[in-house]
């Protein structure tokens, strides 16, 4: 009887050992410490949290519309272009030359005319006259003296009644949506977005896209409103996309909300994330096995990591290691902003590994003693 019993014991120990590994959601400190130094297959580099590291990531921002393009200068002179419509009105000095008023006829106004597919309109005895390029102002004077040998001190003003060329064009998640002319006063990022009914969603989940040229620039509504530098000056063909997009993170390990959380709000720091996602499993968790897992760009990394690296990766893989034992650390955590996408990882405590293995050796130990009073 005791032999099937020590029988029954021994077969699930060895079985414990032989799988190698207890049901867990995720590395222990230590095993993340290991597989750092001998089987970093993925290269990623262990940056522990102090003062320099996170003076370096509160600082840090991602390139935005000012970096990209320039705040740029107010859009002040009108340019007409193919497709614009004129109003021309034309006045002379004769009351009987071409352009003179008759009665209830007024030659000198001409009707609308469309700029054509070259740049050009056809005024009459002026013949074509190229507009695309030139002010309304500078179009008057190109046809005055287009007319000065047929008229008598011709006087040209010229308006542009329907704006196509000097446009700037939003789409997206807009109230609503359309082509938007831009103004004597100049006119910036927010105006024109303003000017269709704003965002349909938060700031913070308003993704806006700017595209000018071929370059492509993004940011969200929430930095342009407060970051006045990225409030850029619109220019004509200007593109602009606004998306819902919702910055989130994903929780896992020894806590007590696991998965995809959405950040509600403008920024969050690591510390508020952590609070987020209802804090640390206190029967659990261990409190010096708070992870930061992200992207950062390699000369940063190998910096803050204090080692050279000869990575050719634009990008690489980083594990920031909090140690929240260490009161120092939580005002660490509170200034660091944690970036879209960003996984934070607890560590399960090695007590919570031991009171696993204790568990299940129990239950080995229940079934032996079963075996034990089935075999008399």
């Amino acid at each position: 009887m005791k032999k099937a019993f020590s029988a029954g014991v021994f077969v699930a120990t060895v079985l414990l050992a032989g799988c190698g590994e207890l049901p867990v959601e995720g590395p222990i400190l230590t095993e993340v410490e290991a597989h750092h130094r001998q089987n970093n297959t993925a290269g990623f580099l262990l940056i522990d949290l102090n003062a320099e590291v996170a003076d370096h990531l509160k600082s840090k921002q991602a390139p935005s519309f000012n970096d990209h393009f320039g705040k740029g200068k107010p859009f002040r002179s009108l340019r007409i272009g193919v497709g614009d419509t004129l109003a021309v009105q034309i006045w002379e000095a004769d009351p009987a030359g071409l352009f003179s008023s008759v009665g209830a006829v007024n030659r000198g106004q001409i009707p609308e005319i469309v700029v054509d597919n070259t740049g050009k309109v056809l005024i009459p005895f002026a013949g074509r006259v190229r507009a695309a390029g030139r002010s309304p102002s500078q179009l008057g004077v190109a046809i005055a003296e287009a007319l000065k040998e047929k008229t008598v001190e011709p006087q040209v003003h010229v308006s542009i009644t329907r704006n196509v060329a000097n446009t700037v064009t939003v789409t997206g998640s807009v109230n609503k949506p359309s082509i938007v002319s831009l103004t004597h006063k100049g006119d910036d990022l927010l105006d024109v977005i303003a000017s269709v009914g704003g965002a349909r969603y938060p700031a913070y989940e308003s993704r806006v896209s700017l595209t000018r040229k071929g370059k492509i620039a993004k940011a969200y509504l929430s930095h342009v409103l407060n970051s006045p530098r990225d409030n850029i000056y619109l220019k004509r063909g200007d593109k602009i996309n606004v998306t819902r997009v919702p910055l989130s993170f994903s929780a896992f390990g020894a806590v007590a909300t696991k998965g995809k959380i959405n950040f509600d709000a403008a920024k969050l720091s690591v510390l508020e994330a952590v609070g987020k996602v209802s804090g640390l499993a206190d029967e659990r968790a261990d409190p010096r096995g708070v992870f930061v897992m992200r992207f950062e760009r390699r000369d940063v990394a190998y910096r803050l990591a204090g080692v050279e690296g000869a990575d050719q990766r634009n990008l690489v893989p980083v594990i920031y290691r909090i140690n929240l034992k260490d009161p120092n650390q939580y005002f660490f955590a509170q200034v660091i902003p944690l970036h879209d996408k960003d996984v934070i990882y607890v560590s399960n405590a090695p007590s919570v590994e031991l009171d696993k293995f204790l568990s299940i050796l129990g239950k080995a130990v229940a079934v032996g003693r079963s075996v034990s009073t089935l075999s008399r």
